[in-house]
């Protein structure tokens, strides 16, 4: 029972453990004795589990090395590896809005920097974003939208991926009070974990992207 109690990661059984080994009634002769003594421990143990006060560790991965896409933006790999964490600190929190918002600027930041990588590629694009006087505007003031536009164009990520992301930088635009009020959103775990699939897969098609550049 003590093998199977340690490896849960909870102070409660910790506290059953040490009763259990300081317990002079397992030293006992009397094996009733003994097993009246295991089955209080098997009761608090249990009712340590039905009061809801062990909780699953949460899992938190680092971020895939970007190095090679970030290396135009320099800080942008930083920026990226902790807003990887706090995405998912967040949602393990229940803070799905702020979840998401970070995922969505994850996304964003890193498909700049891909853009600025091969920059005359992407400004050929016919999704690239222009001015009224038809030049293509400067690459910092291209938006979210016309990012992924332009990677799913060229080719650096999925056209699939492309619609999901736009999908991902819808939830990411309640950041706007504005946005958020007027599309109702109520964003919960299940929101979370599809952004995150989203922002996952689309940094694998941009790392794939770049191998071998």
């Amino acid at each position: 029972m003590k093998m199977i109690l340690a490896e849960v990661p909870t102070s409660g059984f910790s506290v059953i453990i040490s009763n259990m080994d300081a317990d002079n009634d397992f030293e006992m002769n009397s094996r009733r004795v003994r097993l009246e003594a295991l089955c209080n421990y098997v009761n608090s143990a249990l009712t340590l589990l039905g009061s809801g006060a062990i909780k699953t560790k949460k899992r938190i991965t680092r971020a895939p090395d970007v190095s090679n896409i970030t290396s135009t933006m320099p800080g942008l790999k930083t920026l990226v590896d902790n807003r990887w964490i706090e995405a998912q600190k967040c949602q393990h929190a229940g803070a799905s809005l702020a979840a998401v918002i970070m995922m969505g600027s994850i996304l964003e930041g890193l498909l700049l920097a891909r853009s600025s990588m091969d920059l005359p590629r992407a400004c050929r694009s016919s999704k690239a974003p222009k001015q009224k006087n038809g030049k293509v505007r400067a690459i910092q003031d291209w938006n979210l939208s016309s990012l992924i536009d332009v990677a799913v164009d060229v080719g650096w990520i999925k056209s699939d991926r492309g619609k999901f992301s736009h999908a991902l930088r819808e939830s990411r635009n309640v950041v706007h009070p504005w946005v958020h009020v007027t599309q109702k959103a109520a964003f919960d775990e299940a929101t979370c974990r599809t952004c995150w699939e989203v922002l996952t897969a689309s940094v694998d098609d941009l790392l794939k992207s770049v191998s071998g550049t």
